[in-house]
């Protein structure tokens, strides 16, 4: 192999690597509903769609409703342990195989000199994993607001760093809820 051509196989691995999946947040609620009236929740796992065995898995939805936890006393809201809450926090997560292919085309006007054109073609199959949180309104038991997240949550290594990718993913999806109880999303943003 010529080493123009080692080069650029090693230029486009680290491209490919460099544009891993990161982690995408989203979120919509309903407009006509006034969040003012909340000040309690409650979280649950929702036990069906918690299918997948590793991102599924008990060890994982604790760290879930643990970061839940923490970001919904951090707004302001209050835990019910016994009686009916305001909210109901109700939490899944799921799993797909996806794969990413990458060309890289080696067309350049002087390629004739350097031997010819090339057409790299790479791929990388990785799992894609997804947080859903739903709010539910715990009297009409409609979805107030959901936040959802998308991307490789399972790829750390080692317990601590995926505590912390659970944390963080749980963080980033609950940073768009509204402040503390009282505010309407206006204040939110």
């Amino acid at each position: 192999m010529k080493l123009k051509g080692i080069i650029s196989s090693l230029f486009v691995v680290g491209t490919l690597a460099s544009c891993a999946p990161a982690i995408t947040v989203k979120y919509d609620y309903d407009p006509k509903v006034n969040v003012r009236q909340f000040t309690t929740y409650r979280i649950e796992a929702d036990r069906q769609r918690n299918a997948d065995p590793i991102v599924g898995s008990s060890l994982n939805q604790r760290r879930i409703a643990d970061a839940l936890d923490q970001s919904l006393k951090a707004r302001g809201y209050k835990p019910v342990t016994q009686g009916e809450a305001d909210l109901v926090v109700r939490f899944f997560t799921d799993s797909r195989d996806r794969q990413q292919i990458q060309s890289n085309n080696m067309y350049s006007p002087y390629s004739w000199w350097y031997g010819g054109m090339g057409n790299n073609v790479y791929s990388r199959q990785y799992e894609e994993n997804r947080v859903v949180v739903n709010v539910i309104d715990a009297r009409t038991n409609d979805i107030v607001w959901q936040g959802w997240a998308t991307g490789q949550l399972n790829n750390r290594n080692k317990e601590r760093d995926r505590d912390q990718a659970f944390r963080e993913t749980v963080t980033s999806i609950m940073k768009n809820f509204p402040e503390s109880a009282g505010q309407d999303y206006g204040a939110a943003r």
